[in-house]
């Protein structure tokens, strides 16, 4: 947080040096946020996942990331974010994929936004959004479904790379909004450490 504080106060002063409009100091401002944060994550429930749903659930298993026909992506964009998802959920959940009851995670990008005549106008803006569905793996049963968004509005966090950051961000929002078992960070710190 310090490092923001620091990059954005830095572009704050350069702009007033410089003599600035307020436009340029809020795109200094934000590319700065841009640097140290990275891309957006947000979630939005098409069908909403309740505190408690996850709470079982022992494993996950990731489907393959599709591409929804006709829409134009980045030709490794689906395995970065395949990718980011595997990371976080390992990072952050008590997830093992030996383990009963699992989830399922099914995915399809949807839509892929990158730059173009809006960086023009008001900045740069690039997207991705997935829509997810957590699956019972025994049942098949759907037990949630929502848009997982990674958005960047600084051209310092945009990219594939960074806009799949930002949908492993909303996935891992919206697994701890249902409850999804966590990783005890002190357990596994002395385990380390053992």
């Amino acid at each position: 947080m310090t490092r923001v504080l620091t990059v954005c106060l830095a572009g704050l002063a350069s702009a007033l040096a410089l003599g600035g409009a307020a436009g340029c100091v809020g795109r200094l401002i934000s590319e700065g946020a841009g640097v140290a944060l990275g891309a957006r994550g947000k979630v939005v429930d098409v069908t909403a996942v309740s505190s408690q749903s996850l709470r079982a659930y022992r494993g996950i298993r990731f489907e393959p990331i599709t591409v929804s026909r006709g829409l134009k992506t980045p030709p490794r964009i689906a395995a970065l974010v395949r990718s980011e998802f595997s990371r976080r959920v390992a990072e952050e959940f008590d997830f093992d994929s030996q383990r009963e009851p699992t989830l399922v995670l099914h995915a399809e990008i949807i839509h892929y936004e990158s730059g173009g005549a809006v960086d023009t106008a008001i900045g740069p803006l690039e997207e991705i959004i997935l829509r997810a569905r957590l699956i019972d793996a025994s049942g098949g049963n759907l037990l949630a479904e929502a848009n997982l968004i990674g958005r960047s509005k600084a051209t310092t966090s945009s990219g594939a790379e960074n806009l799949a950051e930002g949908a492993g961000r909303a996935l891992e929002k919206w697994l701890k909004e249902g409850g999804a078992p966590r990783k005890n960070k002190d357990d596994e710190h002395s385990r380390r450490n053992k």
